[in-house]
């Protein structure tokens, strides 16, 4: 019977100071937390107090916990302990109540004492116990005023946070760290946020209100080396909900804040960073193929090349560079040349424009930096380029030198041209049509000019008029021309084309009346010289013996 006594005071006394514990941790919660979310409300704390407050608060309700709740359940008074305090209760026992739990246990009589003292002791204390109600020694007073308290500041808060609605939840969201506004009437979100923009460029600063809307707003810039300055913010004209402010001229980094009636933003940054920009550019024209010609280093005044040709950029940059590009201009919907950045240095670029036949005027350098900044695009320089076309091969004919040449179907003509190109004559062919008429056919006769590389090119081609087909007939015409192409396997061939000669078929006695005509005419023309010379050589010889004149 002593020990379920006993053990009936050790359950009231663990289960009010655990009960104690836990209403002082409960009220000191809500308590903590609503002044916490009032400040914040009140002073608009930033994460980093949020969380320090948060921190001090568990590691304070944590302290709390461990010494008045679970130490209490975890170390519990023994018998002997429990009968201490029930003797200071009731001073009545005289100690027989710790002395019965004692003289009790097992070995507690030494060998040859007497137990019939300790049967009598017991006896005695249970019946002084079996009327005494152990359950009031431990007094619940502390524990009653704890818990009034805690359950007054318990409904306090729930009251209080259900009338507070949307505004309370934001709140309790801000003490457990969460991004969520200071609640107000006008809640500002800050359209610009964090940005970055070049050294002396211009920022617009955006903000939209939600809730009362103002007429205006203040925008306020905070620097490290200089003073906070506060400007106006005005409102869009189509969207009443927008608010915006642009700075012009951005020299250094600030932070800023957006003050919309009672609310405000949260704290942005706007980070200023030099724009990169190109230091040195080297050009080197790779020549095509076809020309043989060797690489030349060309200056940026002087990007005057041929088509077909590739120009090699090796450029610098100011800063160290995470990806670049060349804009062509010039060309209709023209992708960017990707750069490729060095592996040994991020601020050396590297890349190989190839020439077209036309339309390319220029180009441009796009970088980004490795801080993610653009180069800047209204100002970057364009270098000129001027695309020098592979001119075609010329081509005349030289025999037979009359504009129409007679001949017979039995007769063979000779043709004689020259042709002339930059790099290569490669090909050349007599191109012929019977008839006037566009649209005749062409004929061609493929020419044997040789292997070797040559600029020049004269050749000759006896042709036999017999082996035309059809055949033709005395009276007829045909027109003929020499065609040559060049080596450009890039942009071309370029193709050339002589002076078109006609060829009249005639009879045998046509053709011979042709030659005697032809035979007098330069008989003619020679006695016209001789007798031109006769003269000149009569008057040199006058000239020479004549007398001088006297002075």
């Amino acid at each position: 019977m002593l020990i379920e006594k006993i053990g009936v005071v050790r359950r009231k006394r663990v289960q009010t100071a655990a009960g104690t514990g836990l209403s002082m941790v409960v009220g000191t919660v809500v308590l903590v937390l609503g002044m916490g979310m009032v400040l914040d409300w009140w002073l608009d704390f930033p994460w980093a107090l949020r969380a320090m407050l948060l921190l001090a608060e568990t590691a304070a309700i944590g302290w709390m916990a461990w010494q008045f709740v679970i130490v209490p359940l975890a170390r519990q008074p023994d018998d002997d302990m429990v009968a201490l305090i029930v003797e200071k209760a009731r001073p009545e026992f005289r100690s027989r109540l710790i002395s019965s739990l004692q003289l009790t246990l097992p070995g507690a009589i030494p060998a040859g004492a007497a137990p019939v003292m300790v049967r009598a002791l017991v006896t005695e204390t249970e019946a002084m116990a079996g009327p005494v109600d152990f359950n009031a020694i431990i007094p619940t007073r502390d524990l009653k005023k704890t818990a009034l308290w805690a359950f007054a500041a318990l409904a306090l808060g729930i009251s209080s946070f259900i009338g507070g609605g949307e505004v309370s939840r934001d709140l309790l969201k801000r003490a457990f760290l969460f991004s969520t506004p200071v609640p107000r009437k006008t809640l500002v979100t800050s359209l610009t946020g964090d940005t970055k923009i070049g050294r002396g460029d211009s920022v617009r600063i955006e903000a939209s209100a939600k809730g009362v809307i103002p007429s205006a707003g203040r925008l306020k810039i905070i620097m490290s080396n200089r003073r906070d300055q506060e400007f106006p913010m005005e409102k869009d004209k189509e969207q009443k909900e927008k608010f915006a402010r642009a700075i012009e001229n951005v020299q250094q980094s600030f932070q800023y804040v957006v003050y919309l009636n009672d609310g405000s933003s949260q704290t942005h940054q706007v980070e200023v960073l030099p724009r990169p920009i190109v230091t040195t550019i080297l050009c080197d024209q790779v020549y095509p193929a076809y020309t043989r010609l060797p690489n030349v280093r060309r200056s940026l005044g002087d990007l005057s090349l041929l088509a077909g040709s590739r120009l090699r950029l090796s450029v610098v940059a100011s800063k160290e560079i995470k990806s670049a590009s060349i804009r062509l201009v010039g060309l209709t919907n023209a992708a960017p040349l990707t750069m490729q950045v060095s592996a040994t240095n991020a601020r050396i670029l590297h890349a190989e424009i190839p020439i077209p036949a036309k339309g390319l005027t220029g180009f441009s350098v796009d970088m980004i930096d490795s801080a993610d900044m653009r180069s800047a695009t209204n100002d970057t320089a364009v270098y000129r380029v001027e695309i020098v076309p592979d001119k075609a091969p010329s081509a005349r004919i030289i025999y037979p030198d009359r504009k129409e040449e007679l001949i017979t179907r039995q007769a063979t003509m000779l043709v004689s041209f020259e042709a002339v190109d930059d790099f290569q004559v490669s090909k050349a062919r007599i191109r012929y049509k019977q008839g006037e008429s566009d649209s005749d056919e062409v004929k061609t006769i493929d020419l044997d000019i040789g292997a070797q590389v040559l600029t020049r090119v004269r050749n000759r081609y006896e042709w036999k008029i017999s082996s035309i087909t059809p055949a033709l007939n005395e009276g007829s015409r045909f027109e003929f021309w020499i065609e040559v192409e060049d080596n450009n396997n890039v942009t071309g061939p370029g193709v050339g084309q002589s002076d078109h000669h006609l060829a009249r078929v005639v009879s045998t006695s046509a053709k011979r009346e042709d030659l005697l005509n032809r035979a007098g005419d330069y008989l003619s023309s020679i006695a016209e010289t001789a007798s031109d010379q006769q003269k000149l050589n009569e008057n040199l010889g006058k000239i020479i013996l004549a007398k001088p004149v006297p002075k």
